[in-house]
């Protein structure tokens, strides 16, 4: 029997809406990756969904400076991003999320968290199969290093990124209740 304390993954508006093939079929060509096995299970299983009571995800890397958890091992969980529900999707927010412009390449946006914040899923070279938290209030723009004549950092698409965990099914593995829930 499950611990009532324990966070259990939960249907949005009453009830899991997974992706389609279709969908994830295009996802992949649009990213020109493949999704690994264990995310593409679960999307065409759950997809629309949350945990409940609250929880967090712990982390590989301390989260990025100025987080709001700073100087903790965690972040938020959030909603994970499914087939249509309410004009939305994953399908739909790859293609109109401009966000997509400035993430580092082939990585998928599959979460958010309660801040909008996003969990990216990497598909190709070093990054593929990893889950990274990006950091919203974190993020520089290009704009800034060039108005303010300063050299772009190596992997400055990086420095608002932690890295969470080495696959989808490791990053569900090392969800915990929110230690801030009484």
């Amino acid at each position: 029997m499950q611990d009532s304390n324990t966070p259990k993954l939960s249907p949005c508006k009453g009830d899991f809406i997974p992706c389609s093939l279709d969908e994830l079929k295009e996802v992949e060509e649009l990213l020109e990756a493949d999704l690994p096995d264990d995310y593409k299970d679960f999307v065409l299983h759950y997809g629309w969904s949350f945990y409940s009571p609250s929880a967090v995800v712990k982390t590989i890397e301390m989260p990025p400076e100025g987080y709001a958890k700073l100087n903790q091992d965690f972040v938020d969980t959030g909603t994970f991003w499914g087939g249509k529900l309410d004009r939305e999707s994953l399908l739909i927010n790859l293609k109109t999320l401009p966000l997509y412009e400035v993430f580092p390449s082939q990585m998928l946006a599959i979460s958010d968290d309660i801040g909008s914040n996003l969990f990216l899923l990497g598909l190709g070279g070093e990054h593929r199969n990893k889950i990274y938290f990006w950091f919203w209030e974190g993020y520089t723009e290009l704009s800034y290093y060039e108005s303010e004549g300063l050299p772009v950092p190596d992997n400055w698409q990086f420095d608002n990124m932690c890295l969470i965990a080495n696959s989808f099914t490791d990053m569900l593995s090392c969800v915990i209740l929110d230690p801030d829930i009484e």
